[in-house]
């Protein structure tokens, strides 16, 4: 009877203590990953040196990685390029001389942040003539209310001490599923080492992985534990790779485009709840940023999936919303006399659904063909242009 009391004391015992494993590997995992923000840094010195793709975790918080980015870059380019993630796609090879460009898209960066950001660099760095942005209807951030958000880009410097969410924060994210299933990555790639214990010594305490290949020839280095050995994040020129993420394929194209244009989506509710009306405060901030350029000051909407902004013309109510946007635009470009790119029935540039990640961010493949079109036919129209 003693015996079988044991048995069944380590038997409920045993779901608890593997929880507790996954908690203290997850948590190190995490704290290694985290590192105080010092990994931005390092991330940065690596990429100055070798050009080559990293990011600094986490992958969702991208500002202080690509401040340091374009303060290393500014001796060398004359363009940015701003917005949030739905830009990252755009690459410096995509602007002809003598543009010379970086990519300072970031992670749920809106309109009324990009504007702050433009001002800060129009007010601190000359040689920055031309400005490349966004303007994303479906997102929400060209009806945001509010006033444009000052800025500050200066050099960061590393702070020391403690940072990072709170401890049951921590926890809570340790015992996510993302997590979880990262972790059983990381364990059998361990496993299948020949030198388990310096790939496990790698993952857990060291700051970043060794210098690796991608598919197309160019260096690599994770300075995450999460997407190891994936290629994931940006490119020297600061556009992202979005390795980490499954293309859309023609079969799901169809449900995501339902998905997209029902009542309750988030595209819908941006288009509802403003009636289509830019905020004229955004539209007043950025003819200020258009009147003090040096250079080109080119606006763009972002690519939408293949069919989806077809749907939205088709329909009652979304259809006249989104026209009402169009025109506000087309004429508020002719009257500042620049263009604005209007990509969001992207397969009229010929991209297809394979060059997505989901509804509303576009792969590089799909950019390069909208930029192509642009310098071939509507480089020199004011207002909205589409192709022919």
């Amino acid at each position: 009877m003693e015996k079988h009391k044991h048995y069944v004391y380590a038997l409920i015992s045993m779901p608890g203590l593997m929880i507790l494993a996954i908690l203290a590997m997850n948590m190190q995992l995490e704290k290694n990953d985290l590192d105080g923000g010092g990994k931005a840094f390092l991330a940065s010195a690596w990429q100055d040196e070798t050009h080559g793709v990293t990011y600094a975790p986490p992958l969702s918080s991208t500002r202080l990685f690509k401040t340091l980015r374009l303060n290393a870059r500014l001796p060398g380019i004359n363009t940015v390029i701003f917005g949030s993630s739905t830009a990252m796609g755009v690459r410096a090879d995509m602007f002809p001389p003598p543009m010379k460009a970086y990519n300072f898209a970031q992670t749920g960066n809106p309109l009324l942040s990009v504007i702050g950001e433009a001002e800060y660099i129009q007010a601190h760095d000359g040689e920055i003539r031309n400005f490349v942005i966004p303007l994303d209807w479906s997102l929400d951030f060209l009806y945001m209310q509010g006033r444009p958000n000052p800025a500050d880009l200066s050099p960061p410097r590393l702070e020391k001490g403690p940072s990072g969410p709170p401890f049951f924060a921590r926890m809570k994210d340790a015992l996510s599923l993302p997590r979880i299933k990262n972790l059983v990555v990381v364990l059998g790639g361990i496993l299948k080492s020949k030198e388990k214990w310096a790939s496990a010594e790698s993952m857990f305490f060291e700051p970043s992985s060794r210098d690796y290949r991608c598919a197309d020839g160019s260096i690599a280095r994770d300075y995450d534990t999460m997407y190891r050995g994936t290629c994931t994040g940006f490119r020297f020129d600061g556009s992202a790779t979005f390795a980490n993420l499954e293309r859309v394929s023609d079969e799901e194209l169809p449900s995501l485009v339902l998905a997209a244009t029902i009542p309750s989506s988030k595209y819908s509710e941006a288009l509802s709840h403003s009636k289509g009306m830019p905020n004229p405060a955004i539209l007043d901030a950025l003819s200020k940023i258009v009147e003090n350029a040096r250079g080109r000051v080119i606006f763009f909407l972002p690519p939408l999936i293949p069919g989806m902004e077809r749907r939205f013309l088709a329909l009652p109510g979304y259809s006249e919303d989104l026209k009402r946007t169009k025109a506000a635009l087309d004429a508020w470009g002719k009257r500042e006399n620049v263009a604005i790119i209007d990509a969001g029935q992207s397969e009229k540039y010929g991209c297809s659904a394979g060059e997505f990640v989901d509804q509303h961010h576009a792969l590089y493949s799909c950019y390069e063909k909208i930029f192509a079109k642009f310098w071939k036919e509507g480089a020199d129209r004011k207002g909205i242009y589409v192709p022919r």
